[in-house]
């Protein structure tokens, strides 16, 4: 049977949320400017519901509507869509295969990555209203997408670009950015703070974790090092005994240091995986969800590997993350069912992670903006508790060096918010680095704090297996019924009752039928829970695997005593 044809909704306009009193000014503002405006809020200020805002309040005008947007919020879009705008016909341009509309549609909403192969089909839509959003992405006038894009504004009468970024990169990417509205007056921008249009929204703190790089990693990181500081030195020598100005010569070097230096940042950031696991572990025992950052493959593949030998259950966006897994990974974490988030760059743009109020690099950035997109997903509308945004750091490392380039640069674009003379770039971090470091080739660094231990010690052993636990007690005055039934949830225990007693809240996992009577011991998890594991009874007709002959022993057959005290 057919499925039935999907209804377009009669809701009206004013069914939509109420936007907060400046996005209603905001919303006059471009309305205004007849919708041509670049939005450079800061992120989490709700940019999102703004652009919807103009939609709803004059859908005639204003649709069909092209929302252009990273891949990784196409779903989070289509969503928002449906509740700002209600009664909209929303359609998400997925991928290649997805089919043109042959109705009539709202709203459509499409990534950067599609738009150049497919802005021809979109431009037979004739969008009357284009919502760009992380327009940063479209800096470049050489960029497909850039140029795509431009193509269809030539078109459309009405478009507004989005961006929490600061504009603060080169001046001629400021311009591109400016002329995709194709006009040569000052282009009318919106710029404000989060803490200007929330305040009450609880502070952020950053915090640096010195760490100590286990021997064989920090040999493999020191002779690596030791590489790039050689070819380094000699390549700039050999450029400057060919008449090369030193200024000159960093710059012809700067693309082939990038990938060198790329290497190392790889090899620190795999160095410090293990630190990076022991410091979640900890977290996560004691019931705070987290959101860790990193930027390679390789260092996500080995945080994954050693998580799951900790049975900590985890979710990740990187790259390679297709649309629908992205918001079943966002969804999962922020409805505490997980207690860990990984992201790559793929990560740092337009999605809310309040659930965590503590986010982790493993990894620094090369740019403070891009540093500041990632820890701005867990404060944003909807955080209620203060944040602390973590860095692992490894003394007298790339970490040094990276940490006073981006430290610098972030006081910088602070007092200049706003302008467009500040280079803030992956070539220019590099440029800087390599400058920093022939400069202070001869000059030891003094460490600043001391190392934790962290990662240097045996792991905590592995959480126990939801399948093996019998019961879970959490003892006070910590915790509350509300938090050791979320603790359960996000570490995959089912609870079937919760309970006070003397000793504490007592969760039940599963019933005491399903295990052999008489074998149970007891895990301490952390200082405050402790699990109750059994022995599982055999499943009925179940087929055994085969066993092989015991080997002969010389010690007693006497039963061994069941383990009853805390581990």
């Amino acid at each position: 049977m057919a499925a039935a044809p999907r209804q377009r909704r009669t809701s009206s306009a004013t069914d939509a949320p109420t936007l907060r009193p400046f996005q209603q000014e905001d919303v006059a503002f471009i309305k205004a400017h007849d919708y041509r405006v670049l939005v450079a809020n800061a992120p989490g200020t709700g940019k999102s519901p703004t652009a919807l805002g103009c939609i709803n309040g004059d859908r005639a005008k204003l649709t069909p509507t092209l929302i252009v947007c990273p891949a990784s919020v196409v779903t989070n879009w289509c969503r928002e869509a449906r509740k700002w705008v209600p009664g909209a016909v929303i359609h998400a341009i997925a991928d290649m295969a997805t089919p043109m509309p042959k109705r009539k549609v709202d709203v459509f909403v499409t990534s950067w990555s599609l738009l150049p192969m497919r802005y021809l089909e979109i431009l037979a839509l004739k969008p009357q209203f284009i919502v760009a959003d992380e327009c940063h992405l479209a800096k470049n006038a050489d960029a497909l997408r850039t140029q795509a894009l431009s193509i269809i504004a030539k078109r459309a009468p009405h478009m507004i670009l989005l961006s929490g970024t600061p504009l603060v990169n080169r001046p001629a990417e400021l311009e591109t950015i400016k002329g995709l509205f194709g006009q040569e007056d000052e282009v009318p921008m919106i710029r404000r703070h989060l803490e200007d249009v929330l305040p009450e929204i609880p502070p952020k703190m950053r915090s640096v974790l010195p760490v100590q790089l286990r021997p064989k990693d920090e040999a493999d990181y020191r002779k690596a090092e030791k590489d790039f500081a050689d070819w380094l030195e000699m390549e700039l020598q050999r450029r400057m005994s060919q008449g090369e100005a030193l200024a000159a010569a960093e710059r012809a070097l700067a693309a082939e240091a990038l990938v060198k230096t790329g290497y190392l940042r790889r090899l620190l950031g795999l160095a410090k995986v293990p630190a990076a696991v022991d410091w979640i572990s900890r977290a996560v025992r004691v019931g705070e969800p987290v959101v860790v950052f990193c930027e390679h493959q390789e260092v996500v593949a080995r945080l994954r590997t050693l998580l799951t030998k900790q049975r900590i259950r985890h979710v990740t966006i990187d790259g390679g993350t297709g649309r629908k897994q992205r918001q079943l990974a966002i969804d999962t974490f922020q409805a505490g069912l997980v207690p860990v988030f990984i992201g790559t760059k793929a990560a740092k743009e337009g999605i809310t992670l309040t659930r965590g109020r503590n986010l982790l690099f493993i990894e620094r950035y090369f740019t403070s903006a891009d540093e500041e997109q990632a820890e701005d997903r867990i404060r944003r509308f909807g955080q209620k508790y203060p944040t602390t945004i973590w860095f692992l750091h490894a003394e007298e490392t790339l970490d040094t060096r990276l940490s006073e380039i981006i430290e610098t640069k972030r006081k910088l674009v602070d007092e200049t918010i706003g302008s467009a003379d500040i280079e803030e770039s992956e070539e220019a971090a590099v440029l800087e680095l390599i400058s920093a470091w022939h400069e202070n080739a001869a000059k030891p660094h003094q460490p600043t704090a001391q190392a934790t231990d962290l990662g240097l010690g045996k792991p905590l052993p592995p959480l126990p297996s939801p399948n093996e636990c019998y019961r879970l007690l959490f003892r006070p005055p910590r915790w509350t019924k509300a938090a050791a039934k979320a603790w359960s949830a996000m570490h995959g225990f089912r609870p079937t009752e919760i309970h006070a007693v003397d000793a504490g809240i007592q969760v039940g996992v599963l019933p005491l039928d399903r295990f052999v009577p008489g074998k149970f011991h007891r895990v301490a998890i952390s200082a405050d829970i402790v699990a109750t594991l059994g022995v599982r009874r055999p499943v009925a007709g179940a087929k055994k695997a085969p066993t092989r002959p015991k080997a002969r022993s010389t010690r007693s057959s006497g039963a061994p005593s069941q383990r009853t005290g805390r581990r």
